[in-house]
């Protein structure tokens, strides 16, 4: 009976024991001093790095089809975007709250967009991609002779090629990795080039490629097609990351959103069908004219250098509308003497 009775009493003891054990517990983990915010010259860093994450993760976004993906990560550059101005209105504390919140959202966008592209899929678009910026670095080697950069493009065409035998034969995992160390010798050839005057040759196709954006949006004016503001909208947006790109010192990334951007922007011109006759270029042209002497003399008279340098480009891109024009190139007449006007206009409102 003794064995008993102790046996119970022990049953009756057991829950309370691990009551207390539960409680010890919770006690200890509320004692835990609460993570410390990063110092006010960590934040930067902080910002930094989510802006890279954010880079990474982009291309993935755009290859997949699921629109959730999408959402969810243009909603994580948004923060990031707050989190630049709360630093810059001197809230540090608050911009690495939002920062960190920006991250989180994007990885939950990238494990989304992951989950709607197979391997299959994800090697083939890679593939495609991958070849695509393939010839634009080796065009830019072969372009300046860059022997250096041109060994590192020979080693990705050789990895590239491995990693398709790999595809061909299903084994789609191996393929992926093969593409991004093929990659990695595209970032190093990319990088030199870069480095060598490259960047130049890139800030020009920018410029060509924001140039057509905004035609683009002056066509669009008259039309009212959601999907095709949309597509435009993508296309501003990969120009704005190319930039960013740019600036860091990315060039195979650069390149890759600067393509996106291009390949977006054609495609909504080529949807808004053809450019106006040669009449209607020139008539845009003599309106060019009739505006410059008066514009002009003001914008030199006021001394403004951003207004002068407007008003030089805007001339630069009015001579190459003319040139174009007895090219019979009548879309990029049309684009030069547009985008020309645009700067006559916006010199002649510096100055008001």
């Amino acid at each position: 009976m003794k064995i008993k009775r102790n046996h119970f009493i022990d049953t009756l003891q057991l829950p309370v024991l691990a009551a207390l054990a539960l409680l010890t517990a919770l006690a200890i983990c509320g004692a835990t001093p609460v993570a410390a915010q990063p110092s006010i010259d960590d934040v930067p860093d902080v910002l930094d790095r989510t802006e890279e994450i954010l880079q990474d993760i982009a291309p993935l976004i755009q290859e997949s089809e699921s629109e959730q993906a999408r959402r969810i990560f243009q909603d994580a550059v948004h923060k990031q975007q707050q989190a630049r101005q709360l630093m810059a209105d001197g809230r540090p504390h608050f911009a690495v709250r939002v920062s960190l919140r920006a991250r989180e959202e994007a990885r939950e966008a990238e494990r989304i967009a992951r989950d709607s592209l197979n391997y299959e899929q994800r090697v083939r678009n890679y593939l495609e991609r991958l070849m695509e910026l393939y010839e634009r670095v080796k065009e830019r080697a072969q372009d300046t002779g860059n022997a250096q950069a041109m060994y590192f493009i020979h080693e990705a065409e050789n990895i590239y090629h491995r990693a398709r035998e790999q595809y061909q034969q299903t084994h789609y995992r191996q393929a992926f990795e093969l593409l991004k160390m093929a990659e990695t010798q595209l970032q190093r050839a990319a990088r030199i080039l870069f480095e060598a005057g490259g960047a130049e040759q890139l800030e020009r196709q920018l410029d060509r490629t924001a140039d057509l954006i905004a035609l683009a949006a002056e066509r669009l004016d008259d039309v009212n097609d959601p999907a095709l503001a949309d597509l435009l909208g993508r296309a501003e947006e990969n120009l704005g990351r190319a930039r960013r790109a740019m600036a860091d010192q990315h060039p195979l990334q650069a390149l890759n959103f600067a393509r996106r951007a291009l390949d977006q922007a054609q495609r909504v011109l080529r949807q808004l069908g053809p450019a106006p006759d040669v009449e209607g270029i020139e008539a845009q042209i003599e309106h060019f004219d009739e505006q410059l002497e008066r514009v002009g003399e003001k914008v030199r008279a006021s001394g403004d250098r951003e207004a002068l340098r407007l008003l030089d480009r805007a001339l630069a891109l009015r001579d190459q509308a003319r040139e174009a024009l007895a090219r019979n190139e009548f879309e990029q007449a049309l684009r030069s003497i547009r985008t020309a006007l645009n700067l006559q206009r916006q010199a002649a409102e510096r100055i008001r």
